[in-house]
């Protein structure tokens, strides 16, 4: 029994220090500086879109490690309460506008996935986070979804992480909080507009 116990103890420890050496060894990656620069939201004859502008400077360490074939993911989350005096604030909407990007080495190119789903190549980095600076005005709510003459708060955030890759591309950086970057959120009013 002591035997059993020792080499379970053994075989802990060893595993806790390879852990802690891959996480030594793990590159020390820099924050990225993000902003929500403008954000408002655009009645369309489908409903309602978000055009926001982002500021993003990734690090050269970031860009680096994007090189090197680690995907990072953009996420951009808008949420649309309306105020209760009687309750809790209600949550009317929430949507996500999520851009992967990935470097192929084959073809030199940055590879974007949008929304799991539309796929786009292109020659440098620079282009390829456009899409994440300035997102396509994606459609947020239909019209029945919001009372007209109705005020809403809106909410707009940034989220930069490893989350949407596989896990032991994470392991070495899990205890990296300059992969979770994310942008405060950015509040303002909005009228539904009337029919």
């Amino acid at each position: 029994m002591f035997r059993r116990f020792t080499s379970l103890l053994r075989q802990i420890s060893l595993t806790l220090m390879l852990v802690l050496l891959a996480m030594a060894a793990a590159p020390v990656v820099q924050a990225a500086d993000v902003e929500v620069k403008t954000a408002r939201i655009e009645a369309s004859d489908e409903g309602y879109r978000l055009a926001a502008t982002f500021s993003l400077d990734l690090s050269d360490s970031l860009r680096k490690a994007i090189r090197d074939g680690i995907p990072v993911s953009f996420t951009t989350e808008v949420e649309l309460t309306r105020s209760r005096w009687y309750w809790v604030d209600e949550k009317v909407v929430r949507s996500e506008y999520l851009v992967r990007i990935s470097y192929n080495e084959w073809t030199q190119q940055y590879n974007v996935t949008i929304n799991n789903g539309l796929q786009q190549n292109f020659a440098s980095l620079d282009t390829a986070l456009n899409l994440v600076t300035r997102p396509n005005r994606w459609l947020i709510a239909d019209k029945s979804q919001l009372t007209a003459g109705a005020t809403y708060n809106a909410a707009v955030q940034l989220r930069m992480g490893l989350s949407k890759i596989s896990m032991h591309l994470q392991i070495p950086s899990f205890n990296d909080s300059h992969w979770s970057q994310k942008t405060e959120w950015k509040r303002f009013s909005f009228k539904a507009e009337d029919k």
